[in-house]
């Protein structure tokens, strides 16, 4: 664990611990004196959710139906280590600022079929030319199912994503 989150952890304690001797020595009502209580409570909870995201760890949000990819990093299934395998890529959004927004990064459940192209979209990175992707839309169930777990922010393991290369952009005429 990061000392950073150490000193916050402990800056809430000590928040708790005052509040608990004003809770003491005060005459407030008493349903006064629960509700801080519970509503520190709740924030010490969310709070320390939200350490991941606010430390830049990968999200498994759902991906934008267009993005530019940035970067990759495969981690293939592995039995001696019981690992399912993940995919976790870097990507901006192209619906913000046409895809020169702060990168974002994701995590994907492995497949072969996604392993295999974002593959080739390194490649062609790494050769100098900007990679975009895009979410393909299926009108079968697995389709559909996809979009209801989307909704909850959960991931499908049966992402249809295409890559390409990413248009010029124009420049405007002098």
């Amino acid at each position: 664990m990061d000392s950073t989150i150490i000193l916050i952890i402990l800056g809430y304690v000590i928040l708790a611990f005052l509040l608990l001797i004003f809770s003491m020595r005060t005459s407030f009502h008493w349903f006064l004196k629960t509700t801080m209580i519970v509503v520190l409570t709740f924030f010490y909870i969310t709070t320390y959710k939200s350490f991941n995201e606010l430390l830049g760890w990968p999200t498994k949000d759902s991906l934008p139906d267009r993005f530019r990819l940035i970067a990759a990093q495969i981690y293939e299934p592995n039995i001696v280590i019981n690992s399912e395998g993940s995919i976790y890529i870097w990507i901006t959004n192209m619906n913000e600022k046409s895809g020169l927004s702060t990168p974002r990064s994701l995590e994907i459940p492995y497949s072969k079929e996604i392993h295999q192209k974002i593959a080739k979209a390194l490649v062609n990175i790494k050769n100098g030319v900007p990679q975009m992707g895009e979410m393909s839309d299926d009108n079968n169930e697995e389709g559909i199912v996809a979009k209801i777990l989307e909704k909850k922010k959960a991931v499908s393991n049966s992402i249809k994503v295409n890559f390409f290369d990413m248009p010029s952009q124009l420049l405007p005429e002098k």
